[in-house]
């Protein structure tokens, strides 16, 4: 499961160093911490999931020193909202998806505010799978997005009651800032975009 999720988000075409910074965003049970640190012990990671259930896993499956693990959600807003829980299907989601086990009240900070916290100026990648709401995320990183590398995006059908795509939209938000996209897994609609100031 860690390679196909490594693979799925075209991350083969990266060459990963020890001390890179990577936001693992729906870092659910840990499957993509496991095949990094297999690459490099001391990555810098910052696992992200809002959903007990599945946070509980990961702080299980993740316990290298350079780990960073949250139980919070990201988005455009520092602030408290509704989190539709779906831990059977891995749906948890901020948008109200068809059908949910329970709601739940979470923290929610931006991009920006959690790396100033953390105190990581550079990160190597950003991997965003939200349920649909990825944008958002993207507009809460969008004054740190000239420090990003690499954004990597889940972009499927996944948004709302409608289960609406957003490649779309994060496609053209990254490209007006900036980044190119560099591969695609079609079945997935996963993406890798990189920021051409790197280049």
């Amino acid at each position: 499961r860690s390679n196909f999720i490594f693979e799925s988000y075209c991350l083969q075409n990266l060459t990963f160093r020890n001390d890179d910074v990577i936001v693992d965003c729906g870092a659910n049970s840990g499957d993509l911490s496991m095949k990094l640190y297999d690459i490099c012990e001391s990555i810098q990671y910052i696992g992200i999931e809002p959903s007990p259930g599945d946070f509980e896993v990961l702080a299980k499956n993740v316990n290298n020193q350079n780990s960073h693990l949250l139980q919070i959600a990201l988005g455009n807003t520092n602030d408290s909202l509704k989190f539709y829980v779906c831990s059977e299907k891995g749906d948890s989601s901020l948008v109200e998806p068809a059908s949910y086990s329970d709601v739940i009240n979470v923290d929610v900070v931006t991009l920006e505010s959690l790396l100033s916290d953390l105190n990581f100026k550079k990160v190597k990648l950003i991997k965003i799978e939200a349920e649909g709401f990825e944008p958002e995320i993207l507009e809460g990183a969008q004054s740190i997005l000239h420090n990003v590398e690499y954004i990597a995006i889940d972009g499927g059908y996944e948004r709302g009651k409608d289960c609406e795509q957003t490649l779309t939209s994060a496609t053209n938000f990254l490209l007006q800032n900036n980044f190119e996209m560099l591969d695609i897994y079609f079945p997935w609609y996963r993406a890798l975009f990189r920021n051409k100031s790197f280049s």
